[in-house]
């Protein structure tokens, strides 16, 4: 898995164009979910909330156009768009997606910036939106779907002394990562993002492992012997839904536990959504 560094490299971890495909669809199922946060955050007083919202990994642009019309139909904020418009950026490492998004946005007839970017970059990210756009990335609720888990891997920086608690099994280009490290980097990832997050949060869906014994104890029950087999040959790195949790606390991000789902709701669950911010 090599790192590419600008819109016009192609990934070589993953065939976007079939990821953003499927994916896309299979992200309307949460999207309940995520709309009682939407309408909670967009119905505060106008003072109170985000300026817009950020979609990193913006796949087909679906979850911006959801998100808008929950804005737009359902809440406070959307009798307000003439005097306070929302912000709306979609941000993508990869070209193909960056093209299906502003062709499905512009045939919904909604306005937003579609712009190159990294998640492991969001400083850079930060940058380019303040020079580009004069907007401020801490002013947004940051959102993504299914993706922390699958950015490129960077091996930690610093080593920690705490003891991993997930039962995975994670490799890099055919060489075995030690549990350890996994989750060290993604306390590195989340701390990252911690400064531009910890205001008006990172609404989150992401995918999740599961315990092998109860993978074994719930043969047909559980998609999550398919999940571990395409994840880990594709060197993607998905920990279970609690050590998830403890990892972004840890780098200093907080679960709302009032806008927490998890699916199946069981210890079988291998997707959970999280609204992700810092103590205030």
């Amino acid at each position: 898995m090599l790192q590419t560094s600008s819109p016009n490299d192609t990934e070589k971890h993953v065939h976007r164009q079939m990821n953003v495909w499927g994916s896309g669809g299979a992200h309307t199922t949460y999207f309940k979910v995520i709309d009682e946060v939407i309408i909670d955050l967009f119905n505060r007083p106008i003072d109170e909330q985000p300026k817009g919202i950020l979609d990193m990994g913006c796949g087909n642009g679906a979850f911006i156009e959801h998100i808008f019309n929950i804005i737009d139909q359902q809440t406070l904020r959307g009798k307000l768009l003439d005097e306070h418009p929302l912000l709306l950026v979609g941000a993508d490492f990869n070209k193909a997606a960056l093209k299906v998004t502003r062709a499905n946005l512009i045939k919904a007839d909604i306005w937003a910036k579609v712009i190159w970017g990294d998640i492991g970059r969001p400083d850079l990210l930060a940058s380019d939106l303040k020079e580009d756009y004069s907007i401020e990335l801490h002013d947004l609720l940051n959102v993504r779907t299914f993706l922390d888990h699958n950015r490129i891997w960077e091996a930690p920086k610093k080593a920690y002394d705490f003891n991993s608690e997930s039962s995975g099994a994670f490799a890099s280009k055919g060489k075995r990562l030690p549990n350890n490290n996994v989750e060290a980097s993604l306390f590195e990832h989340l701390q990252k993002w911690k400064p531009y997050v910890e205001k008006f949060g990172l609404l989150i869906i992401e995918l999740h492992t599961i315990d092998p014994k109860l993978t074994a104890n719930s043969l047909g029950k559980t998609a999550a012997t398919a999940y571990d087999a395409t994840h880990g040959y594709s060197d993607q790195y998905i920990l279970e839904v609690d050590v998830f949790k403890a990892v972004a606390k840890e780098a200093g991000l907080y679960p709302d536990e009032h806008h927490f789902a998890k699916f199946p709701d069981s210890e079988l669950a291998t997707v959970s959504i999280n609204l992700l911010k810092g103590r205030q």
